[in-house]
């Protein structure tokens, strides 16, 4: 159903009054449209206009692509679901906007959906929720009958659909430009795709199924016929998402919006696999990132030097609404979309925190075209990395109770190293740590521990204390107590808000 909140419903009742009653209200300004598609869980080089993950799998997004700007080095900064949308929606760093885990954003912060209600859009979203409504203040949400629960609900590309023909048709009603946020359950987990057993649950076949013959591996996972069946399922899902790009976008094309909409589609993080998803590597934070703007952004055109992050959005779609930015830690890239270039774009700043509290394994990275350099805290030589699974990591614990090669990414992958370094150019994968290996090119190890400081010092990163200490292990384990105490004490004191909002984070 479609959920009108009360700011909204308030503004038809003036429908109401004489006509003396309009005379104080400020007409809608003429704005571009904004449509916000947001994938869950997929990497950067699943569709096929990025190399794809299987032949045909993405033909709408590749279709989009080709009308407008696709970036080659489009990250996130947080790879994990809430806290990399919270990022997207304020411009701030998770410690900065409060969600560092399943959280909510800090009470007062701006948020691009707010800002936009009051300079007069018809704010809506659609998906995977970002409730918090006194901050994000939509216009008009999808509130799906099983909210919270993405193994069942969510997935089904006539639901958006129907509801981007009614919001647009709103839109269109009310002389407002409007934001739409269509966030996609799919890929996540669980992979694959015909309907749910148990109704009413909102899914739907996907319009085409892959074969585990069919898969193009990356460059981080091991070539094993369990890694390629979870991957083919990944890939069913990835085609769902596929579908739901059609669908929406087909819509916008009816209501005749099309020429007066900038579409940005990109993914919340990487994929859900062994070395992507939890992580501060390449894989972990790269985005399949697309913006089609009719009449500024050159068609088919691509961006292959500059580093955009979705710390960017926010401060990009104001200025092409022509808004002021409040703040943020982010910039604006218009000028990339108009075909012109900007200076410090060659490095971007990841983070990883927890997800409820309990649970932190803090890391943070620095990540340039050539190289990755990540620190992880947590790392002790026994404490275990406990988010591995799926059927793709229980193929590569099979095989390395007899291949020595796999044993090893096995342990490491479990229980890393306090620093690591990658040469990207060999090393596409983040596969080989090359830091006590005599193989690291201790200038390029230097310039980036330093960038990374002096970017935790400007962000007001909770980890800096730690990094400088990152050679005492015992102030390293301090650090990763005290942190998960605050981490756990900050989702605990949420319960009130979520028990009185009916969510759970």
């Amino acid at each position: 159903m479609i959920k009108l909140p009360v700011t909204f419903t308030a503004l038809c009742c003036l429908s109401l009054f004489p006509d003396t009653a309009w005379a104080q209200q400020i007409a809608p300004k003429k704005r571009p449209n904004i449509l916000m598609i947001v994938a869950d869980d997929m990497n950067w080089d699943t569709p096929g206009c990025f190399g794809g993950a299987a032949p045909g799998i993405t033909p709408n997004i590749d279709r989009l692509a080709g009308q407008g700007m696709r970036f080659n080095h489009a990250y996130v900064s947080v790879s994990i679901c809430t806290p990399s949308r919270s990022v997207m929606l304020t411009g701030l760093y998770a410690q900065n906007n409060g969600a560092e885990g399943f959280q909510r954003i800090k009470p007062g912060t701006p948020t691009l959906p707010a800002l936009l209600n009051e300079a007069g859009y018809l704010c809506g979203i659609i998906g995977k929720p970002l409730r918090q409504q006194e901050l994000l203040r939509w216009s008009v949400t999808y509130r799906w009958q099983g909210t919270g629960d993405e193994n069942r609900w969510g997935r089904d590309p006539e639901i958006f659909r129907r509801f981007a023909k009614k919001f647009f048709a709103m839109a269109r009603n009310s002389h407002q430009p409007f934001f739409l946020m269509a966030n996609s359950h799919d890929p996540h987990s669980p992979f694959g795709g015909g309907r749910a057993t148990k109704p009413p649950n909102e899914r739907a076949p996907a319009t085409r199924t892959f074969n585990a013959n069919e898969v193009k591996l990356p460059a981080f996972l091991p070539d094993l016929p369990g890694v390629r069946k979870e991957l083919a399922a990944y890939c069913t899902s990835v085609r769902r998402l596929d579908d739901m790009v059609r669908e929406v976008l087909a819509v916008l094309k009816l209501a005749d919006f099309e020429e007066d909409t900038i579409v940005i589609f990109l993914a919340d993080h990487g994929m859900p696999f062994p070395g992507a998803k939890f992580n501060c590597y390449v894989d972990s934070m790269r985005s399949p990132f697309i913006v089609r703007w009719p009449g500024k952004v050159k068609p088919g055109s691509i961006d292959t030097g500059h580093m955009v992050t979705t710390l960017d959005l926010m401060p990009t779609i104001l200025e092409i609404a022509g808004l002021p930015a409040p703040p943020s830690d982010g910039r604006s890239f218009v000028p990339l979309l108009l075909g012109e270039k900007q200076e410090g774009r060659d490095a971007v700043f990841t983070q990883f925190f927890h997800i409820h509290g309990r649970d932190a394994l803090p890391m943070r990275s620095v990540l340039t075209r050539e190289a990755a350099y990540v620190f992880n805290p947590w790392s002790n030589g026994k404490r275990r990395f406990d988010r591995l699974g799926g059927e793709a990591f229980s193929a590569m614990q099979q095989a390395a109770r007899t291949n020595p090669k796999m044993a090893a990414r096995v342990s490491y992958l479990e229980l890393r190293a306090v620093e690591e370094f990658f040469d990207l150019r060999d090393d596409p994968g983040c596969l080989k740590n090359l830091l006590g290996t005599g193989n690291a090119e201790q200038a390029s190890v230097e310039g980036l521990r330093a960038r990374l400081r002096k970017w935790m010092v400007q962000v007001n990163d909770p980890a800096l204390a730690a990094f400088d200490e990152r050679n005492n292990p015992a102030a390293l384990e301090k650090f990763i107590e005290s942190y998960r105490a605050q981490a756990q004490k900050e989702v605990d004191a949420l319960k009130p808000y979520e028990k009185a909002q009916g969510y759970r984070f």
